[in-house]
């Protein structure tokens, strides 16, 4: 299964959701960690301008092409993902942060969250990185200097 990992800021939400989008399955996956009637409303609003751009991003770049599918403008199906741990203190950047690691490590998210281990977790991973970056001299991808025009090899 071929997917990719979307994190965008919930627009008139106060938390963060994530999105999971499986262009396989012509659907896109939504993970809200603040899940009421109202929040998931606004969050599926927030998600459907996506949803209806992606498949014209995909047939511009010719991504069906290298499917070997046929192009296929129709919006992608939204679709909420229920039975999440859900947020008690207005931390969703440490939910949506963690969901993600739970993705890139292929693991199913666990009902029972202890948010404030992930936190910690989060934090010690934060302080290793910057020590990293003072001893070690290394750089971030955005602060890294910038690399040379492609070659074009055709």
């Amino acid at each position: 299964m071929w997917f990719h990992k979307l994190a965008y800021p919930g627009q008139c939400l106060t938390n963060s959701i994530l999105g999971r989008l499986n262009i396989e399955e012509r659907r896109m996956y939504m993970y809200n960690s603040l899940s009421t009637a109202m929040k998931d409303s606004a969050a599926i609003k927030a998600c459907q301008p996506f949803a209806v751009l992606l498949p014209h991003f995909f047939a511009l770049f010719d991504e069906f092409k290298k499917e070997n599918k046929p192009v296929c403008l129709d919006p992608f199906e939204v679709v909420k993902v229920d039975g999440l741990p859900q947020q008690t203190s207005n931390d969703c950047g440490c939910f949506v942060a963690s969901f993600a690691e739970y993705f890139i490590d292929m693991k199913p998210i666990p009902p029972i969250f202890d948010v404030e281990k992930h936190r910690d977790r989060l934090a010690v991973l934060f302080y290793k990185y910057a020590r990293m970056k003072e001893v070690d001299f290394i750089d971030s991808e955005d602060e890294a200097p910038p690399k040379g025009p492609k070659k074009n090899l055709s």
